[in-house]
């Protein structure tokens, strides 16, 4: 026994010799502006700016937002605006609405940091049409009760329209701000795609915040979505002081901001986890990051 003791303790000293300290010299990293304008279809635009800052001075209390910056709004190639930036909302603001079919350019430059500019073109009106609830239809893997939610509306004719989905409930207060939840959702539907490119079935519990559907299987017609929930969920409950209801959600939105959220959604879900695959967060900003887009939006309670 005594012999084993001092095999083992002799061990540890030899992997303990093979330690060596490297110094890794970290190259200076160059900021850059990040906007971030997710406009609503009829709404005037509306546009971030903040920057990108290297990890080693990152420090969740700094403010990285611009707000000293030039942000020209363009309608296609033409200038439109000069946008101001109001203090009350953080955001540079313009008069000029996002018409449906029309393309917008916007170039942002503020000292110390080269020009960055983004373009997009706004995606049709996509209503929903109809909504239904049908309580207790199935079961999840582990018994639960889980209700039926039919969804439909119409799909453009036009090929490559991107829909992302949500079921979740939202509750604000000025001392705890908002308060946002979601439970799994279950589906079928070919049409649905996994953040992680996995083969999806009826038990696989996906992200209620996010949905993410393109219309290759549907393109121009009458789509009929049903998703499957935990009926107790979908109960009114009390949050705040306020009676809540869980609502869905139904944007349509434009290939760069489908690619951004899906890809922000895998980083998001995998924050601080070692084995993680490293992902892009994808931009359509040219010499920046983040994302300028127009999107419908229409939301109704679920009853």
């Amino acid at each position: 026994m005594k012999r084993y003791y001092n095999i083992g303790f002799i061990a540890i000293l030899a992997l303990a010799s093979c330690q060596k300290e490297i110094t890794v010299n970290v190259p200076e990293y160059k900021e850059k502006l990040v906007i971030n304008s997710n406009t609503i279809v009829g709404d005037p635009f509306s546009i971030s700016v903040g920057k990108s800052i290297g990890i080693l001075k990152y420090n969740a209390l700094q403010d990285l937002y611009v707000r000293n910056a030039s942000v020209v709004l363009y309608k296609g190639n033409v200038p439109a605006d000069t946008m101001r930036y109001d203090n009350t909302v953080g955001k540079y603001v313009s008069d000029i609405i996002a018409e449906e079919g029309q393309s917008y350019n916007v170039k942002v430059n503020a000292a110390g940091y080269s020009e960055i500019s983004a373009s997009t073109i706004v995606p049709a009106d996509v209503p929903i049409a109809g909504i239904q609830r049908i309580r207790d239809v199935r079961l999840d893997i582990e018994g639960q009760k889980l209700d039926e939610i039919r969804i439909t509306f119409n799909d453009p004719p036009a090929k490559g329209d991107y829909y992302i989905l949500s079921i979740t409930k939202s509750s604000s207060d000025t001392m705890n701000g908002i308060s946002r939840s979601y439970s799994c959702v279950y589906t079928a539907d070919a049409s649905i795609e996994s953040v992680y490119d996995e083969t999806i079935d009826q038990n696989t519990c996906l992200n209620g915040d996010a949905l993410f559907m393109r219309d290759a299987l549907f393109n121009g017609t009458t789509k009929e979505l049903r998703l499957y929930v935990n009926g107790s969920f979908l109960e009114p409950t009390i949050m705040f002081g306020q009676e809540v209801r869980a609502t869905l959600v139904l944007m349509h939105v434009t290939e760069d901001f489908f690619k951004f959220r899906k890809t922000y959604q895998f980083a998001l879900d995998n924050e601080g986890n070692p084995f993680a695959e490293p992902t892009n967060v994808h931009t359509n900003v040219k010499n920046g990051y983040g994302t300028f887009s127009v999107m419908s939006y229409d939301e109704v309670e679920i009853k």
